[in-house]
């Protein structure tokens, strides 16, 4: 059976939107790669040898595939066409050039043309699973993940090996469908066959991901690690599955069982160093970090997660090194940009701060947490206007972010008053998650007014909430422990 199409998805656990597109290669044949690269410039050279003479030489339909699979990865459809041309002539009726000619129709982009070709293929070869593979890929790429599935279901019953990455292929048809459980049982299914597809694995962590089903993904990778306990992957997506539940030393202890199959997965280290960074072991975070660079060099995105925790020990002149090193490696590197601003924040270099964080919207206008720094610095700077700007440029990008909210609200305080505080509460609580600190917060506003009677209600209700959390209304309004009704509500609530 023909075997030029593998349809692999790009997985991991941080995947792309284009994901479950159909991308496609041909086939490597059964050569090892040195004799395979070696096969492939002696085909191209005697093909452009034969091209500068202006004459004509015989290649077997092999030779044929290898010259127009090159001249594909060149992005030279118009070249691999013409071998095509030639190839066709040459051995006319070729099954294996028919999906040579699909593959170069799918590359410039003769989606439904090439259908054609494989329709005649098909009757041609009713049983051949590779019809169908190529049919679902083009599918995928024209959005109509139904017949994608429709096709790789079928592609399912005629083939005999690669049904681990079929199933994957299905799989992200079904999280474009967004019809997850059944993408769920597809990867399942996928690793009843091979346990020890990494793909699969990444994929079953991001599904889990996309549903917010972080327990199931715990005790899914727990019995997974317990089945077999070699799988580093495995081990890495449950120690990320821990983290999402802030379970962190447990976490930890997975990812060091993954570490200790695998040293050198700086993925693994990163995630690591970042459950130490939470649980404010910020030097052992370092090392961790540090240990990444010993495996893969200098790189920008480390340097960058190091300035945080020398930020967050308030080691302030460490975090600007290591800030600027970020900065040399990528210039681009957004992160560092706002670290760098926030720490100047932080040491009164506000002019300097504002630079810093103004540079980094720049770069990447859509960072949320560049334009919440820089709304901060700018109202510490009594640049109010401005301040007011990105907060709202904040709330647009990023209307789940509480804090954004908050801080908005509280500037409105300080320059507008409570009434145009609340209001702008009022309005972030119609798409955030109310939590008790934006609870206790509205209080504030509430008795700041003199809305004597709503501000008890509501506090009543946070109280009943989230008691433990009170505090946080007297630390923004101090006053309110000098009124009776509030003190009596927190002393009713403080015995039950």
């Amino acid at each position: 059976m023909h075997t030029s199409l593998l349809l692999y998805g790009k997985a991991s656990a941080l995947a792309s939107p284009s994901r479950g597109t159909g991308s496609y290669h041909m086939s490597e044949g059964h050569l090892p790669h040195p004799e395979r690269n070696d096969q492939l410039h002696r085909c191209v050279e005697r093909y452009e040898a034969m091209r500068r003479q202006n004459t004509t030489f015989f290649f077997d339909v092999e030779e044929f595939e290898i010259i127009i699979e090159h001249y594909l990865e060149q992005s030279d459809a118009r070249r691999a066409r013409e071998v095509l041309d030639l190839a066709q002539r040459q051995h006319p009726g070729s099954v294996d050039l028919m999906f040579c000619e699909v593959h170069v129709l799918m590359d410039q982009g003769k989606l439904n043309r090439a259908l054609e070709v494989l329709d005649g293929i098909g009757k041609m070869e009713p049983f051949n699973e590779d019809v169908y593979l190529h049919k679902a890929s083009i599918y995928s790429q024209l959005r109509n993940h139904r017949r994608a599935v429709e096709h790789y279901k079928r592609a399912l019953d005629l083939a005999e090996e690669g049904l681990d990455d079929i199933h994957l292929d299905l799989a992200f048809e079904y999280e474009n469908l967004e019809k997850y459980e059944l993408a769920l049982g597809s990867l399942k299914s996928a690793l009843e066959i091979n346990p020890e597809n990494e793909a699969v694995l990444y994929e079953m962590a991001y599904c889990f991901d996309l549903t917010d089903a972080h327990q199931a993904a715990v005790s899914f990778f727990r019995q997974f690690t317990n089945d077999y306990p070699y799988s580093f992957v495995a081990w890495y997506n449950l120690g990320n599955a821990l983290a999402r539940m802030e379970r962190h030393e447990e976490s930890i202890e997975a990812l060091d069982f993954c570490l200790a199959i695998e040293d050198r997965f700086t993925s693994a280290h990163f995630s690591k160093a970042r459950n130490l960074l939470i649980l404010g072991r910020y030097q052992e975070a370092i090392d961790c970090y540090q240990e990444t660079i010993e495996f893969d060099g200098a790189q920008a995105v480390t340097f960058s997660y190091i300035g945080e925790c020398y930020e967050k020990m308030e080691h302030f002149e460490q975090a600007l090194i290591h800030y600027d090193q970020s900065i040399a490696l990528d210039p681009h590197w957004v992160d560092a940009w706002i670290g760098r601003g926030v720490v100047k924040d932080m040491q009164g270099r506000l002019p300097e701060a504002i630079k810093d964080l103004e540079h980094a919207v720049g770069l990447v206008p859509e960072h949320a947490d560049g334009w919440y720094f820089l709304g901060n610095s700018y109202a510490r700077a009594e640049h109010f206007e401005r301040a007011f700007d990105a907060y709202a440029r904040l709330n647009k990008l990023e209307p789940d972010n509480v804090d954004g909210w908050l801080d908005h609200a509280d500037l409105l305080l300080r320059t507008k008053g409570p009434d145009q505080a609340l209001r702008k509460l009022r309005e972030g609580s119609q798409v955030i998650k109310l939590t008790s600190k934006y609870t206790y917060r509205s209080v504030s506003y509430l008795l700041r007014m003199g809305e004597l009677q709503q501000a008890l209600v509501m506090l009543e209700d946070a109280l009943m909430n989230d008691y433990a959390a009170h505090p946080q209304l007297l630390e923004h309004f101090p006053e309110a422990a000098q009124m009776p009704q509030v003190i009596h509500l927190l002393e009713l609530y403080r015995r039950s």
